[in-house]
């Protein structure tokens, strides 16, 4: 009887003694990113700050500040106010200007009117936007070193490689009028 057990059993090897393993205590705050929620029922006059990422589902008139944290407007999210964080997304509706550390992300659902100012711009299709774009300072930029190539597509189209590509590429207004042909016989104008 007690055979059988045993022969079914699979067989593991005689625990090794080693060193008692510590046992931390679970940890009180969750692994996961907090953040807070202004609801669709909730309405906000004033100044909105904190340090936790916020998402905003209601509505906020007046300025949302939370600097080193993320502001995300929902897409039933209205909100009339100057938002600064460090990366901002917008899927609703907002009235005024947008600063973020790293990113602005307005997704095909947004409605943005005011300035952008973040090193990164996302605009999504769709998305309807109309103010200013300032993705950094001017005394980061040397306009007197050459662009960065353009990353190459299949799509491209080849450029001229004739010896007259430079008389193609302007206006047809500058370009040197060629001569009708003439026909065989045909007097000559001296």
């Amino acid at each position: 009887m007690w055979k059988k057990e045993d022969e079914q059993a699979p067989r593991t090897a005689p625990p090794t003694p080693t060193a008692t393993p510590t046992v931390e205590a679970p940890r009180t705050t969750p692994s996961r990113v907090s953040f807070a929620t202004i609801g669709p029922s909730i309405v906000i006059r004033g100044e909105v700050s904190g340090d936790e990422d916020l998402v905003i589902q209601g509505q906020v008139d007046g300025s949302v500040s939370l600097g080193l944290h993320s502001v995300t407007i929902g897409n039933g999210g209205r909100v009339k106010a100057g938002i600064r964080g460090r990366v901002i997304t917008v899927e609703g509706a907002v009235e005024g200007d947008l600063t973020a550390e790293e990113q602005i992300v307005l997704r095909g659902s947004a409605r943005v009117k005011g300035d952008l100012n973040a090193p990164r711009v996302v605009l999504e299709d769709g998305a309807s936007f109309r103010g200013l774009v300032d993705m950094g300072s001017t005394d980061d930029l040397d306009l007197d070193k050459p662009a960065r190539p353009a990353a190459k597509s299949e799509s491209s189209s080849p450029k001229p490689t004739s010896s007259n590509a430079s008389e193609t590429s302007k206006p047809a207004t500058e370009r040197p009028q060629a001569k009708p042909p003439q026909a065989h016989g045909a007097p000559t104008s001296k």
